[in-house]
């Protein structure tokens, strides 16, 4: 090749390299102006989303939008009046020149008008005070099946270091009686006493008992 020739082929692929820096330069300017593509919908590009507190559930409302209540109100029920002098007056009673028979009914007559824990405690000075023979207001307080049950406990308690002329019908009095508190305990101090079981006959338990003091001494 004449050196003609080369010098031709220099020139062109010169040329050549020219065109191509300029073509890439020129691309290279564009980049600014090109705009980013937006992702399409339901494509597979990933979306962050900020946490959402979540609401505490609400109370109840009622048909008219407050808040229901969960205690309703009302008007408080009354208390029953009670005597609060009983202390007083059992004082005076104890405290009295009179002979035990009377501050015995004094103080029976004071047990319904007092709150319940006041009548086990003048149920106990009753029982200090009443005799065997005046014995009937007491034994009507025992069998009545509406007296607390504290209170008869008091003067059951009492009764079985009574006479046996007096405890034993007693005790019959109250297990006869189907509502009565006590009267599984009465039945129970029938059987232990007499050492006999007569089930719900209570004829055949009263004529064990008069059999049983008729054999044995008072």
């Amino acid at each position: 090749m004449s050196k003609l020739a080369k010098l031709f082929w220099v020139l062109c692929v010169l040329a050549l390299a020219g065109g191509a820096g300029v073509l890439i330069g020129w691309l290279f300017s564009r980049q600014g102006d090109v705009q980013p593509i937006a992702a399409p919908p339901g494509s597979n590009q990933i979306i962050a989303i900020a946490p959402v507190a979540i609401a505490s559930e609400a109370a109840p409302r009622g048909p008219e939008g407050a808040r229901a209540s969960l205690v309703k109100s009302g008007p408080a029920a009354a208390a029953p009046e009670e005597s609060t002098d009983w202390e007083k007056q059992l004082d005076d009673v104890l405290l009295s020149d009179t002979d035990p028979t009377n501050k015995a009914d004094r103080i029976l007559a004071l047990i319904p008008n007092a709150p319940t824990n006041a009548q086990v405690e003048l149920s106990q000075h009753l029982v200090n005070m009443v005799q065997d023979d005046h014995y009937e207001g007491a034994g009507q307080l025992l069998t009545n099946p509406a007296t607390p049950a504290a209170v008869s406990t008091v003067l059951m308690n009492d009764l079985l270091n009574r006479n046996s002329g007096l405890k034993l019908p007693m005790l019959l009095a109250v297990a006869r009686q189907d509502d009565h508190p006590l009267k599984d305990q009465a039945r129970e101090m029938l059987e232990l006493l007499l050492q006999e079981d007569d089930g719900n006959n209570w004829d055949q338990w009263s004529a064990s008992i008069t059999t049983w003091l008729q054999n044995n001494s008072q």
